[in-house]
C-alpha cells in the first residue's frame, strides 16, 4: 500500500462501523507511512486509534494527536491529554491532567492526578483546570442520582448499592433523626445516613463514597441497597479530606441498621460465664514469643472431650467471646475451647506482618514460620496447658478477611490435622493449579456479605469451586459489608452446624 491510500482509508473510516473499520484501523496500524502522518490526518488517525478499544493503539494515538496539536490542528490538545492519561492509568501511575473520569458504585470519580502538572499545562492543550474536571464529575454523578432515585429499584449493572438522591430538606432530616432515634433508616430499598458535619463523611466500613452537603450542617449518604430488608450493617461517619470536628455523640461506632427480615440479634454476654485468658506462647520458629487468647466454656476441665478451634487475630476474638458465651449459655451452640493466636503487629520497616504470615505467595518463609508455629507449636502447647483433644474430627482452623485465607491454606495444607474449616470473607480465591481432596480435606464453613466487593467474590468463588468437587462444605451469604458483626454473628451458628446435636 501506498502513502496516497491513507486519506482515503481515514477518510473511508470515519463513517464505517463494526468490523469494516476493525479492517481500516488493521491496515492504518500497519501501513509505513502512518508515522509520519501530520496536520489533520495525524488528528484523525489519532482518534481512529483511540476508539478502537484496543490498549496497545494508545501510544499511537498519544504520538499522532501531539503532532497534529505541535502543528495547531483545532481538537488535537485534549485528545492527546486524553490519551496520555489512561497511558499512565494503564501503567499504575497518576494522570498527568486528569481528563479521566470512571465509574465507581454508580459514582464518576477522577481517578489520581500527578499534582506536579500545573492548570497551565491543562490549558495549553486545551484541557480545563483540575478543579472544573473535578466539578463536571461531582455534577454528572448527581445528575445520575437523581435519575437513579426516581427509579425504584435501579442499580447499575452488577452493583449491590449506588448512591441516590432527593434534595432532602434538613428541616425534615431533623425531625426524621428525632423520630427515628438514630441516624440511619430505611425507605423501601434506601438506606439513608445523617450527620451534623461540616464537611464530607465516608459510612465506614460499607459505603467508602463520600456523603453530599444537605445544608443547615447536614451531610447525608442515601444508597439503594439490593436486599436491604435483609442487612445488618455497622456504620461509622469518617471525616474526609480533613473535615472539622464532628458531634459524633456515642464515639467512633455510630450505630447498626438491622433491616426487618435480617437475623435477629444474638445475645452477647458481659461478664462470661466461661472464662478467657491471655499467655505469651514462646516459638522457636518465630523466633520469639506469640501472645495467645484462650476461651474456655463454663465448667471446662484439662482433659475434656469437646472440641477446639484454633484461630488468628487472637487480638480481636473479644467481640466473638461474648457471643459465643452466650451461645452456648443458652446450649445453641456446643462446648468449644478457642485458642486464638494474635496477629503479628504491622511494622513501619516489614511492613504488614499479618499479611505476610496469613497469606501465600508474598513471604514464603514467613508463612512457612507461621504455618509450623500455629500448626505445630500452638497446638502441642494447648494439648500439654489446656489439654485440648488432638482428634482431628474436633479439631477446627478459623479465621476471616485475611485470616480467612489463612484458615483455608491451612486446612488444604493439612487436612489430617483439621476436620473443620470456618472461612469468613477471604480475600484469596482458589487457585486453578490447587488439589483439594473431597475425601481428604476438611468440612468448610464459609460466610461473606454482598456488600464486600472483592471479599464476596473469593468466598463465592471458594463455595464454587468445592461444589464443583463436590467437596463437603456450606457457605452463608448475608447482606453485609466487611463488618466484624457478621463474622461474631456467624460463628455459633457455623459450630453447631459442625458439632451441634444435628451435625
Amino acid at each position: 500500500m501506498t502513502e496516497h491510500d491513507l486519506p482515503a482509508l481515514l477518510a473511508e473510516a470515519e463513517t464505517a462501523d463494526g468490523h469494516r473499520r476493525e479492517d481500516i484501523t488493521a491496515l492504518i496500524r500497519d501501513h509505513a507511512g502512518t508515522a509520519a502522518l501530520g496536520g489533520a490526518d495525524a488528528l484523525r488517525a489519532a482518534q481512529l486509534f483511540a476508539t478502537s478499544g484496543s490498549v496497545a493503539d494508545l501510544p499511537a494515538a498519544a504520538r499522532l494527536s501531539l503532532h497534529a496539536f505541535t502543528e495547531g490542528v483545532e481538537g488535537a490538545g485534549p485528545l492527546h491529554a486524553d490519551c496520555a492519561d489512561k497511558l499512565a492509568l494503564y501503567s499504575g501511575r497518576p494522570q498527568p491532567y486528569g481528563t479521566v473520569i470512571v465509574e465507581h458504585q454508580g459514582d464518576m470519580v477522577q481517578p489520581p492526578v500527578d499534582p506536579s502538572v500545573a492548570d497551565h499545562e491543562r490549558a495549553e492543550l486545551g484541557v480545563p483546570p483540575l478543579r472544573e474536571l473535578q466539578e463536571q464529575a461531582e455534577l454528572a454523578t448527581r445528575q445520575l442520582a437523581v435519575e437513579r432515585a426516581g427509579r425504584p429499584g435501579d442499580l447499575p449493572p452488577g452493583q449491590r448499592y449506588a448512591r441516590v438522591w432527593t434534595n432532602p430538606d434538613p428541616g425534615e432530616l431533623r425531625a426524621r433523626m428525632e423520630a427515628e432515634g438514630a441516624r440511619a433508616w430505611a425507605d423501601g430499598d434506601v438506606l439513608s445516613f445523617v450527620i451534623e458535619s461540616t464537611g464530607p463523611v465516608a459510612v465506614t466500613p460499607v459505603f467508602q463514597i463520600p456523603s453530599w452537603d444537605a445544608g443547615d450542617g447536614l451531610q447525608v449518604l442515601s444508597v439503594r441497597v439490593e436486599r436491604l430488608d435483609e442487612a445488618v450493617i455497622t456504620y461509622t461517619f469518617t471525616p474526609l479530606g480533613g473535615a472539622a470536628a464532628m458531634n459524633f455523640g456515642r464515639g467512633s461506632h455510630d450505630g447498626r441498621f438491622r433491616g426487618p427480615s435480617a437475623p435477629e440479634e444474638l445475645p452477647s454476654n458481659d461478664p462470661l460465664t466461661g472464662s478467657t485468658f491471655d499467655h505469651a506462647v514462646e516459638s522457636r520458629v518465630l523466633g520469639e514469643p506469640r501472645r495467645v487468647t484462650v476461651y474456655r466454656p463454663p465448667g471446662h476441665r484439662h482433659g475434656e472431650d469437646i472440641p477446639v478451634v484454633y484461630a488468628t487475630d487472637g487480638n480481636m476474638f473479644a467481640p466473638y467471646a461474648r457471643r459465643l458465651d452466650a451461645a452456648i449459655e443458652a446450649g445453641s451452640a456446643p462446648r468449644v475451647v478457642v485458642v486464638a493466636a494474635h496477629s503479628a503487629p504491622a511494622d513501619q520497616i516489614r511492613g504488614n506482618q499479618r499479611a505476610l504470615e496469613y497469606l501465600q505467595g508474598f513471604d514464603a518463609q514467613r508463612f512457612d514460620a507461621h504455618q509450623c508455629f500455629f500448626v505445630d507449636e500452638l497446638a502441642a502447647w494447648a494439648e500439654e496447658e489446656i489439654g485440648v483433644t488432638p482428634d482431628r474430627a474436633q479439631r477446627a482452623v478459623l479465621g476471616c478477611s485475611d485470616g480467612g485465607g489463612h484458615a483455608l491454606a491451612t486446612g488444604r495444607l493439612h487436612p489430617d490435622r483439621f476436620g473443620h474449616v470456618f472461612a469468613f470473607s477471604t480475600g484469596v480465591p482458589p487457585e486453578p493449579t490447587m488439589q483439594w481432596d473431597p475425601q481428604r480435606h476438611p468440612f468448610v464453613h464459609l460466610c461473606a456479605g454482598t456488600l464486600e466487593g472483592a471479599f464476596h467474590q473469593a468466598t463465592e468463588a471458594w463455595a464454587g469451586y468445592l461444589h464443583m468437587l463436590g467437596a463437603p462444605h456450606h457457605f452463608t451469604e448475608k447482606v453485609a459489608g466487611h463488618d466484624l458483626v457478621q463474622w461474631v454473628e456467624e460463628l455459633p451458628v457455623a459450630l453447631s452446624r459442625a458439632w451441634g446435636p444435628d451435625a
